[in-house]
């Protein structure tokens, strides 16, 4: 299995590197995939930069998140992967818990990277589509073994999915929260995914530049929660959301899923149907 990474305006950035905590054979088992036209700048960067050694890059001529994910997708039904993982690009460290009965968390080490690789590779024998959850909120799903997993769940940031899977669904739907779209697709085809508790993944801090910032804007965002809603009806709802900070994007529109519903609706429906 390879690790994609999707990354747009960020050559240089040695702030975003989510390579730093991965023994070498992942770097060696990792693609950054970047516009054509900046193949140039991400390949000598990755050449020279700190704990990039044998992380290869590819230039893809999609445009938008939505469009580069199912590109990753079909490069690797391409190179014969039945199953493949993508990380953002602002990812910092993967942590850990400290103990089974324990659920604080210590940054992983190498050996712990490569033992959460292998345990979602295991469970995508299972799971459609596995992730690996995110910091914020880590504690709240109590403490037990590994791989502590929660189905039928939002997952984000680190995505992993088998390739036949992943491609059946329909894609670039929405150009952000793409990835919404396609774990809802999945669950209610009756495809359940996972959420790994035992490790998680921290994100850096949003705001730097490139990425999806290049051409996220408010208007574009709204539309894209009030298209998911109407993709996938009951189970998206809208709310309005309000920070404090957060320039253009303090305000607006946001969406709560009913993720597990939408799966259990789907499993129930042939039941019905048989009646």
């Amino acid at each position: 299995m390879r690790i994609y990474v999707p990354s747009a305006g960020r050559s240089g950035l040695d702030t975003l590197r989510p390579t730093d905590r991965m023994p070498q054979h992942w770097r060696d088992r990792t693609v950054y995939v970047v516009p054509e036209a900046e193949l140039e700048a991400y390949s000598s960067w990755v050449e020279t930069a700190r704990n990039m050694s044998g992380v290869t890059v590819v230039g893809c001529p999609e445009r938008g998140i939505a469009r580069t994910r199912h590109w990753i997708g079909e490069l690797a039904a391409e190179r014969g992967e039945s199953k493949f993982a993508m990380m953002d690009d602002d990812l910092s460290e993967i942590h850990v818990r400290v103990a089974p009965d324990d659920w604080h968390l210590r940054p992983a080490s190498e050996e712990e990277f490569d033992r959460m690789m292998k345990t979602v590779e295991y469970l995508l024998d299972e799971y459609a589509h596995v992730g690996v959850s995110p910091r914020e909120g880590n504690n709240r799903f109590g403490v037990g073994p590994e791989p502590l997993v929660h189905e039928c769940t939002r997952t984000l940031r680190f995505l992993c999915y088998r390739t036949a899977d992943f491609l059946s669904v329909e894609h670039g739907r929405v150009e952000v929260m793409e990835d919404f779209d396609v774990n809802l697709q999945l669950l209610r085809s009756g495809r359940k995914n996972c959420d790994v508790k035992y490790w998680a993944q921290n994100q850096r801090g949003t705001g730097a530049r490139g990425g999806c910032s290049t051409y996220r804007t408010h208007a574009l965002h709204d539309a894209c929660a009030r298209r998911l809603a109407e993709l996938h009806a009951p189970y998206v709802r809208l709310r309005e959301k309000r920070n404090r900070s957060g320039g253009e994007f303090g305000h607006r529109t946001e969406v709560t899923i009913q993720w597990r519903r939408a799966y259990q609706d789907s499993v129930a429906r042939p039941a019905e149907a048989a009646e």
